[in-house]
């Protein structure tokens, strides 16, 4: 067989017959298309084919063969090599760090699902809040403000008036644990010297066992008239010269807890009786609207304000006389707000709500959901009462509170299998999943600061 290979390739055979004139063929035949029969092409024609070859490399998208690279794609490509190269090389620069820091130096992360419940309240459930709580009990303090409001109106006339200031002060009685009786017209001295006197006589309450004064609020009016007796700053402290060489007058004081307003000498404008009433209604709904805000100012971050907290009450202040036939009606909304302790009412609220309510501090999630309804609200002296009883209605949903910075350093150094453990001294906590790095380690990092911790609360 191989012989056969061989046998089919053979050299062409020469030609021995004499060469015989050239005469041109009228048509060309298949042997005159051999290599050896080919004429070189004249200077001009092949002169006109490389042109006609480099115009076609010019046109767009031509390509003489697979794979050349001068075509006017390839081209572009390289063209832009320099620049995309580099960029092409930053990128992947980039993503290798990133990749690289993720699993091998990026930090270890806790994260956590807290305890949560949602709770209903029925308004049947009847809670006590004390002013001075002890242990397990519910305390509630009072936060005060004062706002006013104007409206100029038409005046029909004018008078002159004179008119003295009131307003609120508590009186303090650190003395003795027993009550501490004052007389009619006992002396209230301003730190301007100015005198201000209760009406009837008031008694004070003894200071507690625990060394707490025991407090009064009660209203004062000024010696004189005049603009000159207001006094605004609340917390303004004041004596009792009545007291002056008794053992007593160290250990009363008393402290502005609302404004004394109302003192005026002048001409006082006359107003029409419906428009004067029409216009104190309409301020003191304005009014009503800006309590709220008001408020919310003064309650602390940690603290809860509830809707139906509020004990408001309005006083019309004289009638200001302008210019012309122009009068200043004034209204002032003095407000007290019974204000909660957020964690304290979330865990009186875990505790009425749950059979078994986990340890821990609270945070009630949505107090706006909320409504508050004092017991005998009409009745309740919310200066001086001890405690009030109240109802709520609503929806809410208690998280507990983990101090993730406690965390972090329970679980520094330790072995990853320790996470349950620790987990264990903290109650708030319902599950929690570590991811360390880089992969390899079994332990937390050495430093809480390559530590963090996710909350994630789930939605009730």
């Amino acid at each position: 067989m191989g012989n056969a290979m061989f046998d089919d390739i053979r050299p062409p055979q020469e030609d021995t017959t004499p060469e015989a004139p050239q005469t041109p063929p009228a048509t060309p035949s298949a042997a005159d298309h051999s290599i050896r029969n080919i004429s070189p092409l004249e200077t001009q024609e092949r002169e006109s084919r490389r042109a006609k070859r480099a115009e076609r490399r010019r046109l767009p998208g031509f390509s003489s063969r697979e794979g050349d690279s001068t075509t006017p794609r390839k081209r572009s490509l390289f063209a832009m090599n320099g620049l995309g190269v580099w960029v092409l090389a930053g990128i992947l620069l980039v993503g290798t760090l990133s990749l690289i820091g993720f699993v091998f130096i990026g930090k270890t992360t806790i994260t956590i699902v807290p305890q949560q419940e949602s709770v209903t309240l029925s308004p049947n459930v009847v809670y006590t809040a004390y002013k001075q709580a002890e242990n397990g009990e519910l305390g509630y303090t009072i936060v005060s403000t004062s706002v006013e409001a104007t409206k100029n109106v038409t005046a029909t006339g004018k008078e002159s008036v004179e008119e003295k200031a009131s307003g609120k002060i508590i009186v303090y009685n650190n003395f003795d644990t027993a009550p501490q009786r004052l007389i009619k017209n006992t002396r209230f001295q301003a730190p301007n010297g100015e005198i201000y006197r209760v009406r009837d006589s008031i008694t004070v309450p003894g200071k507690r066992s625990d060394g707490t004064p025991g407090t009064l609020e009660v209203t004062v009016y000024a010696d004189k008239a005049g603009s000159e007796q207001n006094i605004t700053a609340l917390g303004t402290r004041f004596t009792i010269p009545g007291l002056m060489g008794d053992p007593r007058y160290d250990a009363f004081h008393a402290e502005l807890s609302e404004p004394i307003t109302g003192g005026f000498i002048g001409e006082r404008a006359i107003v029409d009786e419906s428009l004067l009433v029409a216009t104190q209604t309409q301020l003191r709904e304005e009014l009503r609207t800006q309590v709220a805000d008001a408020l919310n100012e003064k309650v602390a971050d940690t603290d809860v304000l509830l809707e139906g907290s509020l004990f408001t009450t309005f006083e019309s202040r004289p009638v200001a006389y302008t210019e012309g036939d122009v009068a200043q009606v004034r209204e002032v909304a003095l407000v007290n707000a019974v204000v909660f302790n957020e964690s304290d009412l979330a865990r009186i609220l875990a505790t009425a709500a749950l059979a078994t309510p986990e340890d821990g501090p609270i945070a009630l999630d949505n107090p706006k959901n909320l409504t508050m309804a004092i017991v005998n609200k009409d009745d309740v002296d919310i200066a001086n009462d001890a405690l009030i009883q109240f109802t709520l209605q609503g929806s809410t949903s208690l998280t507990w509170i983990v101090d993730t910075e406690a965390l972090k350093h329970d679980l520094v150094g330790k072995h990853s299998g320790a996470l349950n453990t620790v987990m264990s001294g903290y109650p708030g906590i319902k599950s929690a999943q570590a991811t360390i790095r880089p992969f390899w380690k079994n332990e937390f990092p050495s430093e809480t600061e390559r530590i963090s911790v996710d909350l994630n609360p789930m939605t009730k």
